[in-house]
This record gives C-alpha cells, sequence and structure tokens, in this order.
C-alpha cells in the first residue's frame, strides 16, 4: 500500500474541512488549504485529507486555470503531472454554464458533470438529481476541490486504499491518534441505538447497558455507548419520567435527538438531568455518524480511545459551520415563497426565515433553546440562547499524546461548558450575517435559568459584521484544534463583551390590532378585506356593556329560562339593528361576520369573490345571545324551531367552525343527510385545525352512510385523525360499517384520499386556505405587522410542521 507524506499546519494557515460527502470513506476528513507551501500565482488551492488535528496530506491540485492535478507533495518539491486529471470547461457562448471533465483509465478526458455559475463568483453542480454539490455554491477553488474528491478519489477505490499515512512522518502522539480511530471491521454489524425509537426512555437506557455488558466481545462503539449511558443516574430518572411524560424525536436536518418533556411539572434540576442525557444520546449519534453508521447498525467501530476521540472532536468543532453558513447568503431562500406570493428579498421575512432555517440545521450536541429578534432596517439582530448543562459535558477524555484517560472534574466540565456556549456564540452570530447582507450589528446573549424570572442574561457580545469577518472568522477555523481547556474562544469573545439596546424592534410592529390604525398596503386589503390593521380586530373590550348582559342573562338562565330566552331575543333585535345602520352608513360594501379568533378572520376573505368588500366585525354579545336561543330549542329537542336560528347563526359566522357544527347537529337531528353533507364539506373547505377537520370527517361518513354512498363513508371514517376527541367513536362506527359492506380491512390512507377526490372534496387544508394564510403571513411580517402575522404562522407550523416556522412564530413575539 502506497505511502502519502503529511505536513504539519501552523496555527494560522487557511484550510477548510468540508462537510461529509455520502461518497467519503468514514471516519475522515477532507479539505482545502491556501498559500501553505508559499507563494504560487498558478495556485487556487490543495485538495487535502487532514489527519488529527494538525496535520494533512496532499491530494490534489487545483489551478487557477481550471485544472486539478493528483498530488501527493507540493510543487514546489515535485513537479505537477503533465496532464490534468480533471478539468473545468466553460461554454464558450456562455461562460456561466460548463461541464467537468475526469480521466478515464484510458486517459481519455469524458464529461461527468455540469456546473453552473463563474470561476469569478461561486459554482454550483447541476443535476436532475441531488448531490452533495448542487445543494451547496462554493467559490471556484473549494467547487473544484469538493468535485475532485468526488469524481476523481472516492471514485476510485484504489485511490482511497491507497491514501494512507506515511506513520513514520507523524509524532508518537498522532500516530497514536490515527491508530484508535481506525475502523475496525466487526464479526456482526451492531445497532447500538436499538429501541430508543420505541421504548420509554428508561427503559432503553438500561436495555442498553444489559446487551453490552452480556456481550462477549464489544466492540469500541459499544463500549464507549456503554460508559457514556452509564452516566445516567436511572433510579432519578425513572422517577422524571413518573411526572412527566417523554418522547424522543430525531431531526433529520440537524442529525439530532431532541427529548420532549413538560417543564412546568419538573424542577430546574430535574430539566437539566434530561439535558444531560439528551447530549450524551447526541454525543454518541454524533459518533455513529462519523463513522457512518447513522442510526442503523454499525459494520465497523474505532476502538474505545477513538470514540472518546471523535466525541471531544464533535465537541470542539461547533464553529467549523461558520465559513461555509457566510457562504449561503446569496444562496436561494426555500422559504421565499411558501404561497403564491414571495416576500420582500432581504426585508424581514427573508432574514428571519433564513436565520431559522440556518440554525434549525446546526448540529450542536447541546440543547439549543434560542429567541431572536430582527430589526432589519436598522441593520441589526439579537439572539438568546440557554447556556449548556454542566453535566452534558464528558467526564473524562482521552489523551493520544500520552496514551491516557483523564477524569473532568466538575470545575474543567464547567470551563468546557462554559466554552462550549462561546463557541456557539461565535456561530450563531455567523447566522445572524449570514441570514442577510444588510445585517451589519448583531447581538449573542447567554442566559441561565433564573426561578421566578425565567432567565437572567449572563454575557451579551456585540459583533459588527466587518469586524467579525476580519478578526472572528480567521479563528473561528482553527478552534477545533484547541483545547476546551484554554477556552480560547471565551476569552477572544471577552473583546465583544457589551450591553443590548433594551428593544431594538418598533413598539409599532407589536401592537394589538386595536391599537393599530395603520393602513394596510394595497396587496394586504385585497388579500383580507381591510383597509387598516383595527378592522382586523376580532376581540370584544373587556367591559362591552352587551357582553355584560349576556353574561347576567346566563346566571338568570339558572332560575327563569322563559325570561332569559326573552331576554336573549330582545338582545339580538337590539344589535342586528346597530349591525344594519353600520352596514347602512358604510361607503362601500360590507358584511357583517363574527370571528371566534384571529386565525378565522384570515381565512374569512377566501370565501368572498368580490375585493372591494370589507368585513364589519359582529359583537361577541350578538353571537353569544344567537347561541344561547340555538341551544334553548336544541334542549327542548325543538330542532324544527331550533333551525332557523341555527342558520342565522352560521350566517353571521361563516368561518366559524361552531357555526358549522351546530347546523350540523341539528340538520342530523332532523335527519337532513344531503344538507349534513353540504355544511360538512364547506366546513372542510375552510378547516385548517386538525380537531375541527376530524369532527367533520366523522359527521359526513354518518351522513354519506345514511345516503347509501358506502365506499365514500368509509372513506371519510378512515380519514378521522387517530387520537382526537372523535376518533374512537369513528372507529367503532366504521367497523359496523365494514360489517355491513362485508368488508375485513379498511382502506388505506392513501385509497380514503382518492376516494374522497373523485367526489369533489379535498383533503385539507386545501391549497386555498394554506396559500391564504401563507400569503398573509409574508406580507404581514415584511410590512411589520407581527401581532397578526403570528397567528398566521402558528397555524402553518401546526399543518407543516417545520421547526423554522416555530422559531419564525417565536422572533415575533
Amino acid at each position: 500500500m502506497a505511502e502519502r507524506p503529511t505536513y504539519k499546519l501552523r496555527f494560522l494557515d487557511p484550510k477548510k474541512r468540508f462537510p461529509a460527502m455520502p461518497e467519503q470513506p468514514a471516519g475522515r476528513s477532507y479539505g482545502v488549504v491556501w498559500k501553505v507551501f508559499g507563494e504560487d500565482p498558478k495556485e487556487s488551492c490543495y485538495v487535502v485529507e487532514f489527519v488529527g488535528k494538525s496535520h494533512i496530506s496532499l491530494l490534489g491540485y487545483v489551478s487557477v486555470s481550471g485544472e486539478v492535478y493528483k498530488v501527493d507533495r507540493p510543487v514546489s518539491e515535485a513537479s505537477l503531472p503533465d496532464e490534468p486529471d480533471m478539468q473545468l470547461v466553460l461554454d464558450e457562448s456562455n461562460p456561466s454554464i460548463g461541464e467537468i471533465t475526469v480521466r478515464d483509465s484510458d486517459g481519455i478526458m469524458r464529461p461527468q458533470a455540469r456546473v453552473n455559475g463563474s470561476p469569478e463568483g461561486t459554482m454550483r453542480e447541476q443535476s436532475d438529481h441531488e448531490t452533495w454539490n448542487t445543494t451547496r455554491s462554493f467559490r471556484y477553488g473549494e467547487f473544484m476541490a469538493s468535485m475532485f474528491l468526488r469524481y476523481v478519489i472516492f471514485a476510485d477505490s484504489e485511490n482511497v486504499a491507497a491514501n494512507t499515512v506515511d506513520a513514520g512522518r507523524l509524532d508518537e502522539g498522532m500516530k497514536n491518534a490515527v491508530d484508535k480511530i481506525k475502523l475496525i471491521k466487526l464479526s456482526e454489524p451492531v445497532e447500538v441505538l436499538l429501541g430508543f425509537d420505541s421504548t420509554p426512555l428508561p427503559d432503553a437506557i438500561e436495555t442498553l447497558l444489559y446487551r453490552i455488558d452480556h456481550a462477549d466481545d464489544p466492540s469500541g462503539i459499544e463500549r464507549y455507548a456503554a460508559a457514556l449511558m452509564g452516566e445516567v443516574n436511572l433510579p432519578r430518572l425513572r422517577t422524571i419520567a413518573a411526572k412527566t411524560e417523554m418522547s424522543l424525536a430525531r431531526i433529520d436536518r440537524s442529525k439530532l435527538f431532541y427529548l420532549n418533556f413538560d417543564r412546568s411539572l419538573l424542577d430546574q434540576d430535574e430539566i437539566d438531568t434530561l439535558l444531560a442525557i439528551e447530549c450524551r444520546l447526541n454525543r454518541l449519534s454524533g459518533i455513529l455518524e462519523r463513522i457512518g453508521a447513522g442510526l442503523g447498525p454499525a459494520a465497523s467501530s474505532p476502538s474505545l480511545e477513538g470514540c472518546a476521540l471523535f466525541d471531544a472532536w464533535h465537541i470542539a468543532k461547533t464553529t467549523n459551520d461558520i465559513p461555509r453558513l457566510l457562504d449561503t447568503t446569496s444562496s436561494d431562500n426555500p422559504w421565499a415563497k411558501p404561497g403564491t406570493v414571495a416576500c420582500q428579498p432581504g426585508g424581514e421575512w427573508d432574514v428571519r426565515t433564513r436565520f431559522a432555517r440556518i440554525v434549525e440545521a446546526l448540529n450542536v450536541v447541546t440543547r439549543l433553546d434560542y429567541t431572536y429578534r430582527a430589526n432589519v432596517a436598522e441593520g441589526i439582530m439579537l439572539v438568546r440562547f440557554g447556556r449548556s448543562v454542566v453535566d452534558a459535558m464528558p467526564q473524562r477524555e482521552y489523551d493520544a499524546q500520552d496514551d491516557v484517560w483523564r477524569e473532568l472534574d466538575e470545575d474543567v466540565r464547567a470551563i468546557w461548558a462554559a466554552e462550549h456556549d462561546a463557541r456557539v456564540a461565535l456561530t450563531l452570530a455567523a447566522a445572524c450575517f449570514a441570514a442577510g447582507a444588510s445585517i451589519t450589528r448583531c447581538y449573542v446573549q447567554i442566559a441561565a435559568p433564573d426561578g421566578e424570572q425565567g432567565e437572567r442574561i449572563i454575557a451579551t457580545h456585540s459583533f459588527g459584521r466587518a469586524a467579525y469577518l476580519a478578526n472572528c472568522v480567521p479563528v473561528a477555523k482553527d478552534l477545533e484544534s484547541m483545547d476546551m481547556d484554554d477556552m480560547p474562544c471565551k476569552r477572544m469573545l471577552e473583546a465583544y463583551e457589551s450591553d443590548a439596546p433594551d428593544a431594538i424592534e418598533p413598539a409599532e410592529v407589536h401592537a394589538r390590532p386595536r391599537d393599530d390604525h395603520r393602513s394596510l398596503p394595497p396587496a394586504l386589503r385585497d388579500l383580507l378585506l381591510a383597509d387598516t390593521a383595527d378592522e382586523l380586530e376580532v376581540m370584544e373590550d373587556e367591559d362591552d356593556p352587551y357582553v355584560a348582559r349576556v353574561v347576567e342573562l346566563r346566571e338568570q338562565l339558572k332560575v327563569d329560562r322563559a325570561g332569559a330566552f326573552e331576554g336573549f331575543s330582545r338582545l339580538v333585535e337590539e344589535l342586528e339593528a346597530k349591525c344594519a345602520v353600520a352596514e347602512l352608513l358604510a361607503t362601500g360594501p360590507v358584511q357583517t361576520q363574527f370571528c371566534d379568533n384571529q386565525l378565522v378572520r384570515m381565512v374569512l376573505p377566501i370565501m368572498e369573490e368580490d375585493r372591494s368588500v370589507r368585513i364589519l366585525r359582529a359583537p361577541d354579545a350578538l353571537y353569544f345571545a344567537q347561541h344561547e336561543i340555538c341551544s334553548y330549542y336544541a334542549e327542548q329537542e325543538d330542532f324544527e324551531r331550533a333551525l332557523p336560528e341555527v342558520r342565522r347563526l352560521y350566517d353571521l359566522a361563516r368561518s366559524s367552525m361552531q357555526s358549522h357544527f351546530a347546523l350540523i347537529n341539528v340538520l342530523a337531528r332532523l335527519e337532513r343527510y344531503d344538507e349534513v353533507i353540504e355544511v360538512a364539506r364547506h366546513g372542510l373547505y375552510i378547516a385548517s385545525d386538525r380537531s375541527a377537520i376530524g369532527y367533520l370527517f366523522y359527521r359526513l361518513a354518518f351522513a354519506y352512510w345514511n345516503c347509501d354512498q358506502l365506499e365514500l363513508a368509509l372513506a371519510c371514517y378512515r380519514l378521522v385523525p387517530r387520537g382526537e376527541e372523535s376518533g374512537s367513536s369513528a372507529l367503532e362506527e366504521m367497523q359496523g360499517l365494514m360489517n355491513e359492506m362485508g368488508v375485513i380491512e379498511p382502506p388505506t390512507f392513501e385509497n380514503a384520499v382518492d376516494t374522497i377526490r373523485k367526489a369533489g372534496i379535498e383533503l385539507p387544508p386545501v391549497a386555498e386556505v394554506s396559500n391564504q394564510l401563507a400569503d398573509a403571513a409574508v406580507q404581514l411580517v415584511d410590512n411589520g405587522f407581527f401581532f397578526l402575522a403570528r397567528g398566521c404562522i402558528y397555524q402553518m407550523w401546526r399543518i407543516m410542521g417545520n421547526d423554522e416556522l416555530g422559531s419564525l412564530n417565536r422572533s415575533l413575539g
């Protein structure tokens, strides 16, 4: 096997490690270095494998003229080959596109990939399927190096095998580290985290420890997993598990575990215990990702000591992402157009969603609970995150230089936690500047729990964009090779300690609609059928006299039902007259509507074709009084008299789920199932809430059953979400329907959706609702109406489940 020499990097030598590529060998790290071997006007960069913390092995030389050559020594020691091994060929008519050609075994240069971009700017691979290089844009040298690795080095198995280090050129510590992290093929694959996705956490941990303890010859990764999980106080964990339900989730983008639990049921020590366990799982997961196993069985493993080295590196490497993050500033924003309306480039929505997307994908082993604020017009952002739990840090580390294990006492672990937080702070600053080129200053705060106060700020750092790029980024690239004990990042950040402004956003953007008299921009006027923000208010004044009358009449109901009924009837007549006067005085077309909440008001306009119509808010007391009249007849089972009253309620609140439910209930008691179907279908058209959708499908199924549309009824029963209030009744009734139909198995979800679509019913939320919420959210954020935007974004988060939306929603509060 051929031997490659290695070269020691100096502290300030410019370098960049690439994120792992699918094609690369497990446990290895690759990237580029610049100007390490002196000035060379023809050099763009060298393609290298990183060996340990401070050595490199050369793989390729990228020239400024588009060629890449296989090399194992710098050009100052050995001349370049006569012919390149890879070349960039630009289109003569359009130099912003081209192709990558690679020399095959016959010595012929053959096209391997299409590229887009310019050597003077950024470049990206173009492909019909997603590759490592289609999802990233790089400057010319880094792009060519990454393509060379994928299409030449990793594509040539002999070359990969030959990429071994000449041990004689390393010091003893480095030789030992290389030996310890070497992957050894296992006789049988082992699934270290077996059962963690389905078993209660205390049992999953105890089973892991038992399984490894009884293994004949546990691998290095198993032994390290046992050491990590053996630190957990299982009796204490079981006590905590008795207080709160816990579930372990996996976040695909960041490759992190997230432990769900109810903080309100626990004290701070118990919360810290769970966060430390979550961190141990993420540290273990990081090692499994590093060796190529992920969550599946590991076919090979480093030694126990090698796992410890990978673990320490995973904690230390937090700032490695900073150069990559800053390269994404000009990348496309996947959240730029969540509906039919695109955000303002560089505006509030653009910057905030870019930041959220960046941070939600960060692979930080500790829990990253954060909030952020932005004022894009002023170019300012502020981020606050919770400090790391000391118990989450390693209790021991392996020193490859001296080949010894060292115990880390609580003071040392506190130093590691503080240094890790400093590295997270530095990375979050990069996320701020990557979120938008207009962000010129950011504040990053570290917070600690503080009992009744919630939290207290223990550090604030202020970064100007230019100073950060000039002074912090070069250091960030090297922090992974610096000892955590020395706190290099924390010491560097001392120069950036500062106070933050009390608020960076103007107060008006958080105003409730009733206090916000600003005009809406034209696009929002048409979208929301309102001219000013206060027209979108749905909440009644707390001291409204009509609501007070409703309260009095409800008390009277307990002793004098007939008298209270007459009182409700007079109140409805009085308020309907007031609404009629308001409609007559309006200068344009109007409708009076009651909306339960802000979300209902946002969805209401999809039912109106005339965009000149404006919505007048119906008084809460009118809806409440009319509802009491409906209830009065329903309780007497006088459904014929209840029907016209409940229709009036429905007409008053056409976007309210409660008015739909009330009308459906009365129609069903009258066995007017065709009309039940009509109302339920309308409700499904505007519904976006899971429980409402479940109830509507449930009532629709029974109505179709009674109309002898059995296939459609069965499909609707199948689409009632499990776990909702109507779910158990739906299952019971569905079984009865299946017995009647002679069907053994219910339809699949996909078949049920296909059945209702053939009947003209779309699975909610329908596109009109989703687009209405998204279009309103984008424009409200961009125009500074944050209170109104939050309801839309929260519902988008509930529908789509994207963590970025949850983060965005919190940033507007």
